[in-house]
């Protein structure tokens, strides 16, 4: 059997930057065809400061014309408090849904809800493209990250929509498990890490935060023998900004995806030499 067939990534060093508690499916498919994943993980989600904001719009849910959901993460804590508050999924009744993405889609299914709407991209914006222009005195209720982008918002607002927009949970630098910082950088030095992957703006900030506490290198410095690979669009922009080059990113921003094109490139890679 061809091993490098049958494992496509066998001989490559991954770094997965994800949360722990999301990390799992990442790390596992990349072991699967033979990587050596490592985690780092680089943010961790935790709850708001305060139920208040949460409790109070799930206490009112049947007012809302939309509630939009942005990541797996908001739906998992928006329904801890739906559960909290004595309420199920029947309480969307009348109440339309969207998901920015097919994993949301999917938390979202399992909690008993069916998306009205989920775009065909998979980026915040895209809701805005098939929801249209007029919007008026429509009521819409996010909840999002405390550090979520606003041009959501924004587009809506512009269409004539009333907004709500609650943190359902807090992103933070993350870093009680994986490898240690300074043993990561001594890989990277060393030219050791085939590929670091990126799946959202904050693990590209928070990999430098991190890194910082024991090297003065920047990012591209830090990164400049190791491919970087980004879920999507977002996450390419916030490496652009920090200065790094875009190796790998999928054409559909999902994990899956993004484990494809990490294998295809290593395959071009392979067969060019």
């Amino acid at each position: 059997m061809d091993t490098q067939k049958a494992l496509p990534l066998a001989g490559r060093r991954i770094v997965v930057t994800r949360a722990k508690e999301q990390s799992g499916g990442l790390l596992e498919h990349l072991r699967e065809i033979g990587a050596d994943a490592l985690e780092f993980p680089v943010i961790k989600t935790v709850p708001p400061e305060t139920w208040d904001e949460i409790d109070g719009v799930i206490a009112e849910l049947s007012t809302y014309n939309w509630v939009v959901f942005t990541s797996v993460n908001g739906v998992e804590y928006f329904w801890q408090r739906m559960i909290a508050s004595g309420k199920d999924s029947q309480s969307f009744s009348g109440v339309k849904s969207a998901a920015v993405g097919s994993a949301t889609a999917d938390s979202l299914r399992s909690k008993g809800v069916e998306a009205d709407l989920i775009p065909t991209r998979f980026v915040a914006e895209a809701i805005l493209d098939t929801l249209g222009e007029n919007l008026q005195g429509q009521r819409f209720m996010l909840p999002r990250a405390d550090i979520a982008r606003q041009v959501l918002v924004t587009g809506l607002e512009e269409r004539g929509a009333i907004v709500t927009q609650i943190t359902a949970y807090r992103t933070v630098v993350g870093g009680e498990s994986g490898i240690s910082p300074s043993d990561l950088l001594q890989l990277l030095e060393q030219g050791q890490v085939d590929v670091v992957t990126f799946t959202s703006a904050s693990t590209v900030r928070n990999f430098a935060t991190r890194l910082s506490s024991v090297s003065t290198k920047t990012l591209p410095e830090l990164l400049k023998d190791s491919a970087v690979a980004c879920i999507g669009p977002i996450t390419a922009s916030a490496a652009l900004e920090m200065g790094l080059k875009i190796d790998l990113q999928p054409g559909k921003y999902t994990i899956d995806e993004l484990v494809v094109c990490i294998s295809d490139y290593f395959n071009r890679a392979s067969a060019t030499v």
